[in-house]
């Protein structure tokens, strides 16, 4: 009987994130033009005008597309690290609607999901896990240390708030997302982002081609983050929250 019961749960949960996921008329991106991008100048002024800040990872995305652009839709992520407006494991949706360059459309999930360190807020007209933001905030990219830590990757885009350099720690990143092809980029392209974002420019080659990666090098520990945040609870990162 016990069995019974737990197949039965394991069906129940499997079949609602399936249904959460892939019903993208589940969420509505009514209103959401109408809201201006903030203009934020630190951790602790996004963490005010957040209603979710999180470490969050993404698990599915759902775009309606216009000429191979990303016209409206929403994202799906988990929580892995909660720190205000969430708890560990949650699902929470992120709807965007626009062409604009701050709107945030996540990108598809690779391997087992890019991680980012967010700041939402509740969409309007919405269920109490459906959230809206803005590029840069929205997703901040996390990448993993080598010893499994949870780093904020620096250079920030658009260098948004300013760090600390002492804060600031050189990274051997066992992540897949820390290193990515530009083979096909031009090679001043290449070398300006390289430079920007501190990255190693990583080439190979075989007989047919010669393949150009840049790798990020450098971030700041995310329990270093946490105090620039000025929020009175935060949860402790364990291992399971990984």
């Amino acid at each position: 009987m016990k069995y019974l019961t737990l197949i039965i749960i394991l069906a129940f949960n499997a079949s609602a994130q399936i249904t959460f996921s892939q019903n993208p008329n589940d969420f509505s991106t009514k209103g959401l033009e109408k809201i201006e991008a903030p203009t934020l100048t630190s951790f602790e002024q996004a963490a005010q005008w957040a209603d979710l800040v999180a470490i969050a990872q993404v698990d599915d995305i759902e775009y309606k597309k216009v000429r191979n652009l990303n016209a409206e839709g929403y994202a799906y992520l988990n929580i892995r690290v909660a720190y205000k407006g969430a708890i560990h494991d949650e699902s929470i949706a992120v709807v965007a609607k626009g062409f604009d360059d701050n709107i945030c459309y996540y990108p598809d999930r690779s391997n087992e999901g890019e991680r980012f360190l967010v700041f939402l807020k509740k969409a309007p007209d919405e269920k109490s896990n459906v959230y809206y933001g803005f590029k840069p905030y929205c997703q901040m990219q996390i990448l993993l240390s080598d010893i499994g830590q949870y780093i904020l990757r620096t250079p920030i885009d658009d260098n948004i708030f300013p760090i600390d350099s002492e804060l600031i720690e050189p990274q051997n990143f066992n992540d897949p997302h820390a290193q990515f092809d530009t083979t096909l980029w031009t090679s001043t392209k290449r070398d300006k982002y390289a430079s920007q974002y501190q990255c190693e420019v990583i080439e190979s080659e075989d007989t047919l081609q010669r393949y150009y990666h840049l790798r990020y090098t450098q971030g700041v520990p995310i329990y270093k983050i946490r105090p620039l945040l000025k929020l009175k609870h935060m949860p402790r990162i364990t291992s399971k929250q990984k």
